[in-house]
């Protein structure tokens, strides 16, 4: 799967950038080690899966994040 993103956020990016320095891996690895993260706790806890996944939480996501 090819997946194309962009940080708008320069605050997040910075902070993301920072994290994968110190952890020696690169922004696009990190960025997959959290979505992985998320999916595999989702497996465990159909609760949080329905909660992650909900509308509610997609559009607070959204807004923090100043997307559309």
């Amino acid at each position: 799967m090819l997946v194309d993103y962009e940080i708008k956020n320069e605050k997040l990016k910075k902070m993301l950038e920072k994290k994968a320095q110190e952890l020696h891996i690169s922004l696009n690895r990190l960025m997959w080690n959290y979505i992985n993260r998320g999916l595999m706790g989702d497996n465990v806890d159909e609760e949080k899966f329905r909660r992650y996944h909900s509308e509610e939480y997609l559009k607070e996501v959204n807004e923090a994040l100043g997307l559309d």
